[in-house]
């Protein structure tokens, strides 16, 4: 076992936006990403505003403490941003925060697989080839 580093040990002790938003609602973006290393799954849901915000995040997860750890730091990170911005988020984020090991890389990746299914399951669901553009320039 991989001892947490503090960030991390405090979104596993105290995780953030832990729980669910209903999928079948036509504003909520949904995901649920299985690893195929372990057996660690990772649900995540996104509520979008009619501005284009992501208005509420929620996750949860089953698995080790990094898990936790990343789906918190996720759902924190993405809260108020535009889906383009949301778009833009890379693993590497959570790996630098956190202090993700080499041997736990997998949590960060899976969640932002976890998001870009999530955004891909939004854009379904409005019907979207892509997501909007963002109306602001420097997004």
């Amino acid at each position: 076992m991989h001892k947490l580093s503090l960030a991390a040990l405090a979104h596993f002790e105290h995780p953030r936006h832990a729980g669910s938003l209903n999928p079948q609602h036509p504003n909520v973006a949904a995901a649920r990403i299985n690893s195929p290393i372990d057996r660690t799954i990772l649900q995540l849901h996104l509520q979008v505003d009619e501005e284009g915000l992501i208005s509420a995040a929620c996750f949860k997860a089953y698995g080790c403490g990094w898990m936790i750890a990343c789906g918190s730091l996720l759902t924190e990170r993405v809260l108020g941003q535009t889906l383009v911005k949301a778009a833009q988020f890379r693993h590497h984020e959570l790996v630098e925060r956190l202090a993700v090991p080499p041997e736990k890389l997998h949590c960060a990746v899976l969640t932002e697989t976890a998001l870009k299914a999530a955004l891909q399951n939004y854009a379904a669901k409005r019907n979207f080839a892509t997501l909007p553009a963002s109306p602001c320039k420097e997004c």
